[in-house]
């Protein structure tokens, strides 16, 4: 204890000086110590020279000075204010702290617009892993909508202004309804990201209206799109053989392997991580799509394009000439309209019309609502007759026909 109090005694005893209102400590020869409470904090800071030591605290008075004045130009009501801030803190965070996120949670003064929501859902939604598929549909929709109201802070949307949009760019049932449920989502995220208090597309009410049946390709139709492609494109040869003779989805097409493919067995597993629903199943290889396939057969890589860039530039971009002129694109060169998920719909509707069983329909497309809704949409599109010719659709080297076409 004695020992203890002569060691207080002897600190108690250091030199002190003070220069600009500041402590300086001599905690031994040639060694200085700068001593000050700054911000309701102390601030120590050792020297080897006491010239030095005073520049420091010149320089430590002045910012002082001019911190203390800053402060001065605030009106009353604005240093009150800021005094309730700084205790509703409780000493949690500074204030500039708390105003610096509030800026960045807010996105400045007018708050985050829907530009800025509708990056931060884009990048939210890539990675949480979602389909390409649904990246893309999901980047078309907010674009468009923040073509027009992209610098609208998210906070001043009203389910009225999202209604008036709608009406202006023309889009009706169930496109409309598409529309609504993308938006509601993105929304929902400024929501939990505490960004906005209410979803205004929450507020439109869901479209009903009478459901429309899948538009499948006609026989002519496809036959004319597998010999362009054959021709003039062979790469999308494979890739458009799985969607239009086994039903695969467009994103599970791209992502289909070699490995994938069972020859011997005859059937297509579709993996998980290519699947829209993330489920695998298998597809059976008839005999048609058998032919397709086997010319192109490989040990492993991608059985076609990997990319919906790659499937633009062959089926509307690539240039085809033609006894008439230049076409681009196998779309064009072939003389059809697309159809949106056509391959699938006609696979569909080709085997039901052929099998006439909506469940065994249902587990090869991995349909998840059940029998009803296939029975219903896809019964009575087509007759056997025409389902038979479908089923015939062969190669040009297996049908004897020569396709002339070439590529500029």
């Amino acid at each position: 204890m004695e020992e203890r109090a002569m060691k207080k005694r002897k600190r108690g005893k250091t030199p002190v000086v003070f220069h600009a209102g500041i402590a300086i400590r001599e905690i031994r020869p040639d060694y200085f110590m700068v001593d000050m409470m700054r911000d309701g904090k102390r601030e120590r800071l050792c020297f080897n020279d006491i010239e030095v030591a005073k520049t420091h605290c010149d320089i430590m008075a002045r910012k002082i000075l001019n911190e203390g004045t800053s402060a001065l130009d605030m009106s009353p009501a604005q240093r009150t204010d800021a005094a309730k801030a700084i205790e509703a803190l409780n000493n949690k965070t500074t204030l500039y702290n708390a105003v610096k996120f509030w800026l960045i949670h807010n996105g400045g003064a007018e708050g985050v617009t829907l530009q800025e929501l509708g990056d931060r859902f884009m990048k939210a939604i890539t990675g949480a892993g979602c389909r390409a598929t649904t990246i893309r549909e999901r980047k078309h929709k907010i674009g468009r909508l923040s073509q027009t109201l992209g610098k609208t802070p998210v906070r001043a949307i009203t389910k009225e202004m999202l209604i008036q949009w709608l009406d202006d760019v023309h889009v009706e049932g169930v496109t409309r309804d598409g529309y609504r449920r993308c938006f509601r989502t993105m929304f929902q995220l400024g929501i939990d990201e505490k960004i906005m208090e209410h979803n205004p597309a929450a507020e439109i009410k869901a479209i009903k209206c009478d459901e429309k049946l899948p538009t499948p390709f006609s026989v002519q139709d496809v036959t004319t799109i597998m010999a362009t492609a054959e021709s003039v494109a062979p790469i999308m040869v494979p890739t458009l053989a799985v969607q239009f003779f086994a039903g695969l989805r467009p994103g599970e097409a791209k992502g289909l392997k070699w490995e994938n493919i069972n020859f011997d067995e005859k059937f297509i597993r579709v993996q998980p991580e290519t699947s829209k629903v993330r489920a695998a199943r298998i597809a059976d290889i008839n005999d048609t799509l058998m032919a397709w396939l086997l010319p192109y057969r490989k040990t492993s890589g991608p059985i076609g394009i990997t990319t919906q860039n790659q499937f633009d530039f062959y089926m509307k971009k690539k240039q085809v000439v033609l006894e008439d002129g230049k076409k681009d694109g196998i779309i064009a060169a072939a003389g059809v309209t697309w159809i949106q998920d056509g391959p699938r719909k006609t696979f569909a509707t080709m085997h039901f019309a052929i099998n006439q069983d909506a469940g065994k329909l249902a587990a090869i497309l991995g349909h998840v609502n059940g029998t009803d809704v296939l029975y219903k949409h896809y019964r009575g599109l087509t007759t056997r007759k025409e389902a038979e010719k479908y089923w015939k659709i062969y190669p040009a080297h297996e049908m004897g026909k020569v396709i002339q076409l070439k590529t500029a």
